[in-house]
């Protein structure tokens, strides 16, 4: 027998296990059930098996557009999943309402935005103290074609419906994709990931590494950044993730260092190969003695294992030289450039273009 388990909100799912369904007060949404998963099994669900995650994003896709939005509300859905060891559950526990798992974000669902990879990564330079630009980040940005989103939105509403993990593994897949189209060996190619998505780093990230074999890039080029949107307080499982990723030849970067869970201490413990200033203490930092000491400060720990610090947010011209004479030796903001599609020019102090790569 398998065990159950509710889906909890910000869970991510797993890559593979069993869905089932249950329509026992909708004779309508039974029928297109039947249609599109077979008959019911012997307690009357309906179950599929999925082996990988592209599996179970089309059967949610493939039912999302079968099914009214008062269907959605009424058939009750669950995963399980072979190799956990709780207690047998409960036949009512972990059953919740297929729109959970369908959720809705502007024209689309989110099942939807990851099966159908309705959206693309763009570039913005990180450059050195002369102005040329050293490496990219990629930034997940909508298709041309399609409405405009806040990516940190389309997240929320991923890890909402526990989908989390496969956006931020299909997120990393655009990136590596766009930098091998347009960024020339050498180049830094920054990335992001969701810790909390990397449920078993051993699995979770080989598809990552293969991906940037695959492509004929050097993993070296890599630098992978944990994201500022979830709690860092599990370094164990940091650490795990950041040795497997090290094992590989990649770089890893902490993001946003001085948000709420991106603190100094965390950075102490995780030793990251770069650290990237939060543009809270970035803007304004010429002027402000606070903003300034944080720096150095930062500057002083990080030189401690060897950990190569970067400000983002950089718009102004006055930001830039006061971080130049503090010895931050990367920069990143809108007064280089902007996230773009393609690498442009480096805008550069005065306005001039600076070389793209």
């Amino acid at each position: 027998m398998l065990t159950r388990q509710a889906i909890e909100r910000q869970a991510p799912l797993r890559d593979s296990g069993y869905v089932e369904f249950a329509a026992e007060r909708d004779v309508a949404a039974a029928e297109i059930l039947t249609e599109l998963l077979g008959p019911q099994d012997a307690s009357g669900h309906w179950s599929v098996r999925y082996d990988n995650y592209q599996q179970l994003l089309q059967v949610l896709n493939a039912i999302d557009r079968k099914l009214s939005d008062s269907q959605k509300e009424a058939i009750m859905c669950r995963i399980s999943y072979e190799d956990q060891f709780e207690a047998e559950q409960d036949e009512r526990d972990g059953w919740i309402q297929a729109s959970r798992l369908l959720t809705g974000f502007g024209p689309h669902r989110v099942v939807d935005y990851i099966a159908n990879r309705r959206f693309s990564s763009h570039m913005q330079p990180i450059v050195q103290l002369s102005g040329a630009p050293i490496g990219y980040e990629l930034l997940l940005r909508p298709l041309p074609e399609q409405p405009p989103f806040r990516p940190s939105e389309l997240f929320a509403a991923a890890r909402a419906a526990g989908l989390h993990s496969f956006l931020d593994r299909e997120a990393r897949s655009s990136a590596i994709r766009v930098a091998s189209r347009q960024l020339p060996a050498g180049v830094k190619k920054f990335i992001n990931f969701l810790p909390s998505s990397i449920y078993r780093p051993e699995d979770c990230l080989q598809q990552t590494f293969e991906r940037i074999i695959m492509s004929g890039m050097d993993p070296a080029d890599f630098v992978f950044e944990v994201v500022e949107t979830e709690r860092l307080d599990d370094v164990k499982h940091l650490n795990k993730v950041f040795s497997m990723y090290r094992n590989m030849g990649i770089r890893l970067a902490m993001d946003d260092l001085g948000d709420e869970f991106a603190t100094v201490d965390v950075m102490e413990q995780l030793q990251p190969d770069y650290v990237k200033l939060d543009r809270k203490w970035v803007s304004g930092c010429d002027t402000d003695a606070n903003k300034q000491r944080r720096i150095e400060d930062v500057l002083e720990r990080a030189a401690r294992f060897h950990g190569v610090v970067l400000a983002e947010g950089v718009e102004r011209e006055e930001e830039w030289k006061y971080l130049r004479e503090a010895g931050v030796p990367l920069m990143q903001g809108y007064l280089f450039g902007r996230p773009a599609p393609v690498p442009m020019p480096v805008r550069f102090g005065n306005g001039a273009a600076a070389a793209t790569v």
